[in-house]
């Protein structure tokens, strides 16, 4: 049994590193045509007005922020990032990025979802909602310069709690930013980007994907793209080594819905 149960898992490795590199020639051109079609232009970073949903996730910060550390206090229970999502392994080089989903990828994390009712709730309202999860940068993680996998989505960032001191920073299309707790940055990620925590405190957001607006015959493809995305063995791994996660801490009690 330990024999086959190894198979499968080469098998399955495999098959994730053949569609990663036939991914990895055929998303620029569908990128480019996607990017033809796109209602919000195809800046790196928007200005926060062209969604303005983003100022309700400001207004309910507080609440939000309160959620986050609620769950910190057990942070034993938030999985490192690449020991539930294969797709992450080749930039998660360590533990010290933890994320608790919430959504993720139109499933529902319902367990998680009933602990942060007011972060939930507010996710919700975005417009195409995929991902939401609380990211975690312990100090000294470092997001080494990678892109996103499809034009099709647009990522948020909202600031919990972020170091005072120099040196948490994300540099998107070769220019760096820094985040402000309460405030939100969003940005295309198929432009280049890298992340530093180079301080002694943790780096804590609500990360957000959602669909970018798009005319049609752009929005079919990028719906189309985002369909084989979710049935992937990136996603089906990852929802699979979550519900083994959550198995372990709730009893074997998880919950993760399919509301696409």
């Amino acid at each position: 049994m330990n024999i086959f149960n190894k198979s499968l898992g080469f098998i399955a490795y495999l098959l994730r590193r053949t569609v990663f590199w036939i991914g990895f020639y055929i998303r620029p051109p569908i990128h480019w045509f996607i990017g033809l079609f796109s209602k919000v232009g195809n800046p790196p970073v928007f200005n926060n007005e062209t969604f303005p949903w983003s100022s309700s996730l400001e207004m309910h910060y507080e609440a939000i922020r309160a959620e986050a550390m609620n769950m910190m206090l057990e942070r034993d229970k938030i999985p490192p990032l690449r020991d539930v999502s294969p797709d992450h392994d080749r930039i998660a080089v360590d533990n010290k990025w933890q994320s608790l989903f919430i959504w993720g990828y139109n499933y529902k994390f319902q367990r998680n979802a009933n602990l942060c009712p007011v972060t939930a709730r507010e996710a919700e309202k975005v417009p195409g909602l995929i991902s939401a999860f609380y990211s975690v940068h312990a100090p000294g993680t470092h997001l080494p310069r990678h892109y996103g996998p499809t034009k099709g989505t647009i990522t948020c960032h909202l600031g919990l709690t972020i170091p005072k001191v120099k040196g948490c920073r994300i540099s998107v299309d070769d220019k760096e930013y820094e985040w402000q707790e309460g405030k939100c940055f969003i940005f295309d990620d198929t432009y280049y980007h890298e992340v530093w925590n180079d301080t002694e405190e943790d780096r804590i957001i609500l990360l957000i994907q959602f669909e970018r607006p798009l005319r049609q015959p752009g929005k079919a493809v990028a719906d189309g793209f985002m369909w084989l995305i979710r049935r992937s063995p990136f996603i089906q791994t990852t929802l699979a080594r979550v519900k083994k996660w959550e198995d372990l801490i709730t009893d074997g009690k998880s919950d993760i819905q399919d509301r696409a």
